[in-house]
């Protein structure tokens, strides 16, 4: 089912129009203002995947560029990355355990001499 979606050329605010049929007729309106001087812009595509390509998308190489497991802030935003793809298995108290996790002193290089 395609969104459509025109911009008002009088008030510039964006209006959508979900068609269910192809053949359906559309005859787009600024659901702002009323103006018909509307134009036909490009929207955006989402697309819905599935709980298995979800976890696979996760599992990218990509995904894990730039990780360091010996650098805290690296770890810190790998997770945070995570933690939006992965919201339900994480569970809730996610950020603050993060804020503790991180609020942990850890020993400097000098320290260690």
């Amino acid at each position: 089912m395609p969104i459509y979606e025109y911009i008002c050329s009088q008030c510039h605010r964006i209006s959508s129009f979900l068609l269910l049929r192809a053949s359906e007729r559309l005859e787009p309106y600024c659901t702002s203002c009323g103006s018909k001087k509307v134009t036909r812009v490009l929207s955006h595509v989402s697309v819905i995947k599935s709980e298995e390509r979800r976890i696979e998308g996760l599992l990218d190489p990509h995904n894990l560029s730039g990780l360091d497991e010996n650098d805290p802030r690296s770890i810190e935003k790998f997770m945070k990355k995570m933690d939006g793809p992965l919201k339900d298995e994480i569970g809730e108290g996610f950020d603050e355990a993060m804020e503790e996790a991180m609020n942990v002193s850890t020993p400097n290089a000098e320290e260690t001499l």
